[in-house]
């Protein structure tokens, strides 16, 4: 009696601090909902009631009942979707639901206002949680548009060990599925190549090209294949195929040039690679500056990176929504410096002075940190602390009237 007497008594807590935390956190989340948002401050410390109501959840000592009319309650400010709040709290009613009768009441008050992003909860519930298969399918056939539609589709048939009938399902999807298809490659890729099934497998990776969706790495995949089974001149063609594809200044390393290069380099026997170098390095220069650099330092082409360094090109093409933006070659005129002091001095210059003129304080804090590199070279390098201060006192009287310039270089 004294154990349940404690239990009753820890639940009683609980539910009174959740009310207590859910009450301050909607006052702002009602505001935030009338007028769409509101100030950091506020919304910092809503987040933070927020967070103490959803380890109450963990802790999983709150009734049901209790639930249920704290569900009732914040629902009627998720249903007004203009706080920012509700993927929070959505996530404290999944954290909430512990039981089937929870996770059913839950189900409810998504499908009382449907859309597709509520439909997606529920199928995800009924398929997760309440591991309603039937409910599930009824609607997931019903609701299938995207790829990723069809991926949630062929997962579970993969988790029911009905592999052939996950096939089935991606296949369809890449015909139909629109937007992303990335996980259906992926998967029939591996299907097909585990089933050593070189036909569909090829099929599979033609169609990621004329779809245009994920060609890279596909053709990565299939090379794969083609180098586990010991057939070079399939992965040797495939390699070759896959470089067209390399994005030009990309983000992520391996689908940048210089990656695919060292890749078809440490893969090629040597004379297929000295047949094939001399014009990848050519498109390399034009795609990807950087790695062409990167190269060159690798081939001990020194005198040719520092050509480049200091007759840049003005601008580089953009990247996705990024518009124009210029080369930045600091990280080589870094490794440079000891050999090539008054080139490195020359770049580093030339960078300064660039962000003097038109600049800002900000423009102008740069300028003093190239300029910093230039002093370093010729005092710590060069040995040529004179030749330092008396171009430093030039640039000084060149821009005496620019008082916000001099202060940003008074450490100098």
């Amino acid at each position: 009696m004294e154990d349940i007497n404690r239990k009753q008594e820890r639940r009683a807590l609980n539910e009174e601090l959740l009310w207590e935390h859910w009450y301050d956190a909607k006052s702002i989340i009602s505001q935030f909902n009338k007028y769409g948002g509101g100030p950091e401050d506020e919304e910092s410390e809503c987040y933070s009631y927020l967070d103490d109501i959803e380890e109450l959840a963990k802790k999983g000592e709150i009734s049901t009942e209790a639930k249920f009319e704290f569900m009732d309650e914040l629902f009627e400010e998720y249903n007004i979707g203009n706080s920012g709040f509700e993927d929070k709290m959505m996530d404290i009613c999944f954290t909430l639901c512990k039981t089937k009768e929870e996770w059913q009441y839950l189900v409810k008050k998504l499908d009382e206002r449907p859309t597709e992003w509520r439909r997606d909860l529920i199928m995800d519930i009924q398929k997760k949680h309440l591991k309603d298969n039937d409910a599930y399918l009824k609607m997931r056939k019903e609701d299938l548009h995207y790829g990723m539609d069809y991926w949630d589709l062929a997962e579970f048939y993969i988790q029911k060990g009905e592999r052939k009938k996950a096939v089935e399902i991606a296949e369809e999807g890449l015909l139909k599925g629109d937007g992303r298809l990335t996980e259906l490659f992926e998967f029939l890729s591996d299907h097909y190549a585990k089933s050593r099934d070189l036909a569909n497998l090829e099929r599979v990776v033609q169609y990621a090209i004329k779809k245009k969706s994920d060609e890279k790495e596909m053709l990565d995949r299939l090379f794969e294949y083609y180098k586990a089974e010991n057939d070079y001149e399939n992965a040797k063609r495939v390699l070759l195929k896959a470089f067209e594809y390399v994005k030009a200044a990309g983000y992520i390393p391996e689908v940048r040039s210089y990656a695919h290069y060292n890749k078809m380099k440490q893969f090629m026997v040597e004379a297929d690679w000295k047949d094939i170098e001399p014009k990848i390095i050519q498109e390399v220069r034009g795609k990807d500056l950087e790695d062409y650099i990167r190269i060159c330092l690798d081939k001990n082409m020194k005198k040719e990176v520092v050509n480049i360094l200091l007759n840049p090109p003005k601008k580089r093409p953009g990247i996705g929504f990024v518009f124009e933006k210029e080369y930045n070659f600091d990280e080589f005129a870094k490794r440079l410096k000891e050999e090539f002091p008054e080139d490195i001095i020359e770049y580093y210059w030339q960078k300064a002075y660039s962000n003097i003129q038109n600049g800002n304080r900000g423009t102008y804090r740069t300028a003093a940190r190239y300029l910093g590199m230039v002093k370093h070279i010729y005092i710590d390098i060069l040995n040529e602390e004179s030749r330092w201060e008396q171009r430093f006192s030039n640039l000084k009287v060149e821009f005496k009237k620019r008082p916000a310039l001099l202060e940003e270089l008074r450490e100098l």
